[in-house]
């Protein structure tokens, strides 16, 4: 057996570390002295270290590291894997496009422009009214993927076909990103119940957005300024038409997205 220094030395963690592992439950010493209180470790325990190691680089919690070793199932432990290594695959996207939106901004600064200004084209149209299928509740923008599934599901239990893309409303005067009232629908070529309603919003102004889903705000910000400088106010919630998306097959980059503010003067 090994002190709990020797094992420390070995394993390049620290006492403490193991004091703590062994408090927690997560590594316990295979023998503690009734006399001295000292801990002894098996040598087949540096494996266990290792393994908790190598799952702390992986960014598991400790917590998840502890299920792995009570289970000791491969089958599991290679399921937990293949979504930690979809969790990095989707952060590194994320990064991917941060950094490119920083190569973009520190272009325009090298041409003396505002990194904040986007080059939106603002149009006005008379909106003719739409029969819509669709789902109104509270949510976050997470909870979106759920809730088209809902409508799609639904959709498809109702018997009715997508007429055109599929949209948000946004009712809340207020948006917060954990709780906002959104309802996500699609137009559709009649039907009746309690989810198909007309969407009649009249005269609005509109602006196109190409590219990922994650940050419309420019867009908005974009066709906010245009209302003030047309003396228009906003006279019902925004929507937005998803123009191409996911659906189609195509990169985010490539993602059209219309959005829309109902108007008067």
């Amino acid at each position: 057996m090994l002190t709990i220094g020797e094992f420390s030395r070995i394993s390049r963690v620290s006492t403490k570390t193991l004091r703590y592992y062994d408090q927690i439950g997560l590594l316990k010493p295979g023998f503690v002295s009734k006399d001295s209180g000292y801990r002894y470790y098996e040598v087949s325990q540096l494996r266990d270290m290792l393994l908790i190691t190598r799952l702390k680089r992986y960014r598991f919690s400790l917590p998840e590291i502890s299920a792995v070793l009570a289970a000791r199932d491969n089958v599991r432990l290679a399921e937990l894997l293949q979504a930690k290594k979809e969790e990095f695959l989707r952060q590194i996207n994320d990064q991917r496009h941060i950094l490119l939106q920083m190569e973009q901004d520190i272009e325009k600064i090298e041409r003396c422009e505002n990194i904040m200004q986007a080059n939106y084209l603002v149009k006005t149209v008379e909106t003719q009214p739409k029969t819509i299928y669709s789902l109104r509740r509270k949510m976050s923008v997470r909870d979106f993927e759920e809730a088209f599934g809902v409508l799609c599901a639904g959709l498809e239990k109702s018997r009715l076909k997508p007429a055109g893309p599929f949209l948000s409303v946004y009712h809340d005067v207020e948006f917060n990103h954990e709780c906002t009232d959104i309802e996500v629908g699609v137009e559709v070529a009649g039907g009746s119940g309690e989810q198909v309603r007309a969407l009649a919003p009249g005269l609005c102004c509109f602006a196109t957005h190409i590219g990922p889903y994650d940050d419309f705000t420019p867009c908005y910000t974009a066709l906010m300024e245009w209302i003030e400088r047309e003396g228009y106010t906003v006279s019902g919630p925004p929507f937005e038409l998803y123009v191409k998306g996911c659906a189609d097959n195509v990169p985010p980059s490539e993602y059209v997205t219309e959005i829309y503010f109902p108007i008067k003067k």
